[in-house]
């Protein structure tokens, strides 16, 4: 019986952890003409060699993939200007999407890309010196987003602690109870 108990306490134990850690994340946004997307799983470890797909997201088109590299990053050129949904496959089932919309992609420097909507095309040089500048600075800043992001998904001291002293709060119960059963001694 003792070891019954043991087992369901290492399984009930390891079970939200695995799964936990296991949750996976993307992020994406555009600069340049550019996406760059990143993949990361809730323990902040990084979805390398992973495949993401994007789609328009009006439409439903598939419109490229590609795998993510060493440090779960995938970046492509912006196909068009639309709503982009990025959909990170980290293999087994774990998956995540990220969308990106028209308003995010609109204005990026891209000569190539083909609008589906009208934008503004006179911009001032002063305008748009300002506008990459920007870009370039918050770019660290988008970074340490992300970060914190990550790491206020794991979980803290205060959930471990009282998920052990739960688990401990259980076993007691159940030894209560199988104590009290035993018959009485004459």
């Amino acid at each position: 019986m003792k070891s019954w108990i043991l087992l369901l306490t290492i399984v009930v134990i390891l079970s939200p952890a695995r799964s936990y850690a296991h949750k996976v994340n993307i992020y994406a946004y555009a600069e340049d003409g550019m996406v760059f997307s990143e993949g990361y799983f809730a323990d902040g470890s990084r979805c390398r060699s992973c495949l993401i797909e994007v789609f328009d997201e009006k439409t439903g088109e598939k419109l490229l993939e590609g795998k993510t590299d060493a440090q779960g990053q995938f970046s492509f050129k912006i196909p068009k200007v639309a709503p982009l949904k990025l959909i990170l496959h980290a293999g087994t089932g774990h998956q995540n999407s990220y969308t990106l919309t028209e308003e995010e992609l609109q204005g990026i420097d891209a000569p190539d890309v083909k609008t589906t909507v009208e934008t503004e095309t006179n911009l001032s040089e002063v305008e748009a010196a300002v506008e990459r500048v920007l870009d370039r600075k918050l770019k660290p800043i988008t970074r340490m987003l992300l970060q914190i992001n990550e790491a206020t998904q794991r979980p803290g001291i205060t959930e471990v602690l009282g998920g052990i002293g739960y688990i401990i709060g259980l076993m007691g119960l159940a030894l209560y109870f199988k104590r009290g059963r035993k018959p009485p001694s004459s």
